[in-house]
């Protein structure tokens, strides 16, 4: 699912709430500027880089151009023990000169400097998920994953060719994220997917039926559960608000900076 691996464009909307009487507001005394950072580290893949943007006042046109941080001085260290410079190479996004490819079961930090805020986030890689059945009923797909106390778990269909492999269609939202939780004699957690469409619940693509699962390091759990309006996975960071369980560390820093490892197409019983 390339939308979920972002790095797409942000776009924060900070909101409002309670508020016991409605008030002419305006937004320009109640903008905040936020520095904004976003990073998805994909276990088994090269690391594509960290973003650092900065939201922008609501009563004026968003411009990406004055969104992205030119001037971010930030490194990785991995494991504790490597340490790798980040350089900026376009949209906001910063890059190493090589590639670092993102080993499951390894730790990962950033640390960042943005004038005189400092940023720090730390998230530990995934092993890819081990989905041991998945079952379709009631127009929804239950699987079983074995388990890591570490990990929690996302899973979404997926309509694949048989003959090919090649994707027709596939959900862009989990139903929910489930924490490990052992069966006594599988270690396995249950996931469960949204509804398929009425248009592939037919007979006919009994063989089609699949289901994909996600492993998110722990933080994203409590994302999950308080962003706001669960916006769908390939939107993330369509966000706003202190309310939200960011992962990042810093003064007026919000931004996810999270380990994901993706599980193959499996099929349904």
């Amino acid at each position: 699912m390339n939308k979920l691996y972002f790095l797409i464009l942000l776009f924060i909307s900070l909101f409002i709430a309670d508020c016991d009487e409605l008030d002419v507001i305006n937004p320009d005394t109640v903008y905040k500027e936020y520095i904004v950072v976003r990073a998805e580290l994909k276990a088994l893949s090269n690391f594509e880089g960290v973003a650092f943007t900065k939201t922008l006042p609501i009563n004026e046109p968003y411009d990406t151009n004055k969104a992205f941080l030119r001037n971010v001085t930030a490194y990785l260290k991995i494991d504790g023990i490597r340490i790798i410079p980040l350089h900026y190479y376009q949209s906001g996004v910063y890059k190493p000169y090589g590639n670092v490819f993102i080993v499951p079961g390894g730790t990962y930090e950033l640390f960042a400097m943005v004038n005189s805020t400092s940023i720090y986030g730390i998230t530990k890689i995934p092993q890819k998920p081990e989905v041991t059945s998945a079952s379709y009923s009631n127009n929804h797909i239950d699987a079983l994953v074995k388990s890591n106390s570490s990990e929690v778990y996302g899973a979404v269909w997926a309509i694949v060719n048989p003959s090919n492999n090649s994707l027709i269609d596939m959900d862009d939202d989990f139903l929910s994220i489930v924490n490990s939780s052992y069966d006594i004699s599988l270690l396995t957690t249950s996931v469960t997917t949204n509804d398929i469409p009425n248009k592939y619940a037919s007979g006919s693509y009994n063989n089609y039926r699949c289901v994909k699962v996600y492993a998110f390091d722990t933080p994203y759990l409590k994302y999950f559960n308080t962003k706001n309006n669960n916006q769908p996975v390939s939107n993330a960071f369509v966000q706003g608000g202190d309310r939200i369980a960011w992962n990042v560390q810093g003064n007026n820093v919000i931004g996810l900076f999270i380990g994901v490892a993706e599980g193959g197409y499996v099929k349904t019983n």
